[in-house]
């Protein structure tokens, strides 16, 4: 019996310590990806869209004498957000979706040159990638749809 409980509390110490190990070795790749700055920039690039909302929401000369105070709950609230979301649903997906050999050479990546240009450059990348859709491919796309549309209205009639 002694043998069975010490067995079961030493599996139960090493799930503890692998799952310690691979929360800390995420956290070093989210750092190493520098993610923590990339979430802050986007939420950065959303308050002012937040704040539009919320002042478009301001009925009453009372409501609108708040702003100032909205700004500051808003500012509070994305910082926490953004915090919030590394240490917390990020560690896990990352701990559901690699291995910790996975994340150590994710690590050994982002800490090359090549890792830290790819960190430099993916918001550029996003950003034109972004532009030509929305210039380019969903114009194609919605001409595309009503081509179709319109020819199947044709073959209908």
């Amino acid at each position: 019996m002694k043998k069975i409980l010490f067995s079961l509390l030493f599996c139960i110490v090493s799930l503890a310590t692998q799952a310690q190990t691979s929360r800390e070795k995420v956290l070093e790749l989210i750092e190493a990806m520098q993610a923590d700055q990339m979430i802050k920039q986007t939420m950065d690039q959303m308050l002012p869209v937040m704040l539009q909302q919320v002042e478009a929401s301001l009925k009453t000369e009372e409501e609108k004498s708040k702003m100032k105070q909205a700004k500051v709950i808003l500012n509070e609230e994305l910082k926490t957000y953004g915090q919030n979301i590394v240490k917390g649903p990020m560690v896990a997906i990352y701990s559901k979706h690699f291995t910790s050999q996975d994340i150590d050479s994710l690590i050994a990546f982002y800490k090359t040159e090549t890792g830290k240009k790819l960190i430099k450059l993916t918001p550029v990348i996003s950003a034109e990638l972004m532009q030509t859709i929305m210039q380019k491919e969903i114009p194609e796309l919605q001409s595309r749809i009503k081509k179709r549309i319109k020819a199947l209205k044709s073959t209908n009639s």
